[in-house]
């Protein structure tokens, strides 16, 4: 269980944050660090929720996960229910894509559904994250019956699901806030490259190893589970296959971190207008600061129109982890554009404390 921890200044966890906040995400350790550079006091109330309390000057803040006072309860729960946003997004013009919310007994309805999407169909839970009991590029009856059962086992037969058009494109976070401060990533769904000697179950032994001895950025393990054999025999790929040299071979088709998805800086290759997109999700919920939006497109460098983008869905509690140390390109330290719109007051002393250190203990 969680204990509360009190620290009062930067000099007592400077060199040392691994070791006092180990049993915090890291998302919420750079956090943390990020306050503490900026003369904010920080106490952790309950480590398995990710709570703590942060002090400055008389301004205190409860911040569970990224939520805070800044972030209206009623935006928090609306932007986590995936039918809600797409709702929202698309009255107010920004491309989402098409389908429909259903209870997940209503077996005939979905079906009926998939037959009015003619094409490729996604199917998750309205309530989820990290690509959990996500099932995508369904193509017939038989697989939108199994994905629905799946997630009728995880989720109960009352569950919200979503049906959805499969848009076929790269997959980016876009993080952007109020202050129009940015950070883009994109997300390459897990994969290993051939060799020309070892199996994909062997590659996949060793790209797992070398991402964790030692950790030294965002990336996890590549998740082998039943959906990935699912997507690994729809596309004819088997674990004793032994790819050519530098052969690429995707092994899942979704693109979460989680589930071992590669991340790559794009800050500085995007077309402004997918920021100007951004600016008028977070419009479309009033009082939100800042959001993390999965974005797909193939023109992601490009002026972007409404056929050339979707939406998928938005979380109002962004993993910042992925954007500080991405698997390829430049960090981003997004945790200072949170902390700007908590403690605006306190921009001055991280500005002063950036020019003389660099935020690389993690």
């Amino acid at each position: 269980m969680g204990g509360l921890q009190k620290v009062e200044t930067l000099e007592k966890v400077d060199g040392k944050m691994q070791n006092i906040y180990r049993n915090l995400h890291s998302n919420q350790k750079i956090l943390i660090y990020e306050m503490l550079c900026r003369g904010i006091s920080v106490e952790v109330l309950n480590e398995d929720l990710e709570l703590i309390k942060a002090s400055y000057k008389g301004h205190d803040e409860l911040i569970y996960d990224r939520d805070s006072s800044i972030t209206p309860y009623s935006v928090s729960v609306l932007a986590g229910d995936k039918g809600i946003t797409k709702e929202i997004l698309n009255s107010n013009g920004i491309s989402v894509p098409t389908g429909a919310v259903f209870s997940a007994n209503y077996v005939s309805d979905i079906l009926k559904a998939f037959e009015i999407l003619d094409g490729p169909v996604v199917l998750k839970p309205v309530f989820g994250s990290h690509g959990y009991d996500v099932y995508t590029d369904l193509r017939t009856k038989e697989e939108v019956i199994e994905a629905l059962a799946k997630i009728v086992k995880a989720k109960g037969d009352k569950a919200k699901i979503v049906i959805e058009e499969y848009f076929k494109a790269q997959e980016f976070r876009v993080f952007v806030t109020k202050n129009r401060d940015y950070a883009v990533l994109l997300r390459d769904p897990a994969h290993v490259y051939g060799d020309g000697t070892r199996t994909i179950r062997e590659l996949i032994d060793i790209e797992n190893y070398r991402r964790m001895n030692p950790r030294t950025n965002a990336l996890c393990e590549i998740l082998v589970d039943d959906e990935m054999f699912r997507y690994m025999e729809k596309n004819g790929i088997r674990m004793n296959d032994i790819p050519g040299m530098g052969e690429k071979v995707y092994l899942r088709p979704n693109s979460n971190v989680a589930m071992g998805g590669i991340c790559e800086d794009y800050t500085d290759k995007v077309h402004s207008s997918v920021i100007d997109i951004g600016m008028r999700v977070l419009e479309s919920f009033p009082g939100m600061p800042y959001v993390g939006i999965d974005y797909m497109t193939n023109t992601i460098t490009e002026l972007q129109n409404p056929d050339s983008y979707r939406i998928i869905e938005i979380n109002t509690v962004p993993g910042v982890h992925m954007h500080f140390r991405p698997a390829i390109g430049k960090s981003q330290n997004i945790a200072k554009y949170i902390v700007d719109l908590i403690y605006p007051e306190t921009k001055e002393r991280s500005e002063e404390y950036e020019r003389k250190k660099s935020l690389s203990k993690f």
